[in-house]
């Protein structure tokens, strides 16, 4: 519960504040407005959250798996590291999350540096959690190795993969 606690107020609390100081996106202007008999999270909207959803699910699951497998007889040690897999994915989507059109290297990685500094912060606190030893026990959480990095990093990217490409095939029905 508490890694749970820490999840949803670090990792998406102070990136959610950054987006709101994102630039807007180009010729927003000149977009028509929404009709009004369509809903806010339209079906488009829905369909890519779902999609995003399902990846970071398979994920954080398939990380885990592989974990207990690695080590058999340390669940906090898979635990931890499907934590990490989980709240890292959640900093990087953040990221593809500026822009529902356009993608990250279009808008530019590193042009909001409120988001920059927002997830180096959020990371920092996750990191925290893991590295200190008297945090261990609260969050239940053990230190990893770099093999543990290594294995997590490509997990940690799907999401935001996914988020990507979605663009891709939302942008047409955009018009953009």
């Amino acid at each position: 519960p508490v890694q749970l606690l820490m999840l949803n107020l670090v990792s998406d609390g102070a990136p959610a504040l950054a987006l709101g100081l994102e630039k807007g996106e180009p010729n927003i202007m000149k977009r028509p407005p929404r009709p009004t008999d369509e809903p806010v999270i339209n079906r488009t909207m829905q369909i890519g959250t779902v999609v995003q959803a399902v990846v970071m699910t398979a994920a954080v699951l398939t990380v885990f798996a592989l974990a207990r497998r690695i080590y058999p007889n340390d669940p906090a040690h898979a635990q931890t590291i499907a934590f990490c897999t989980l709240c890292f994915s959640e900093l990087f989507r953040a990221f593809t999350a500026r822009s529902q059109f356009f993608s990250l290297l279009s808008i530019g990685i590193l042009s909001n540096r409120w988001m920059l500094w927002a997830t180096a912060g959020s990371a920092l606190i996750v990191l925290t959690a893991i590295y200190v030893p008297m945090l261990q026990p609260v969050f239940n959480t053990v230190p990893l190795g770099l093999y543990d990095w290594l294995l997590m990093f490509p997990f940690m990217l799907m999401d935001s993969i996914a988020a990507e490409v979605t663009k891709v095939f939302i942008r047409p029905k955009a018009g953009y």
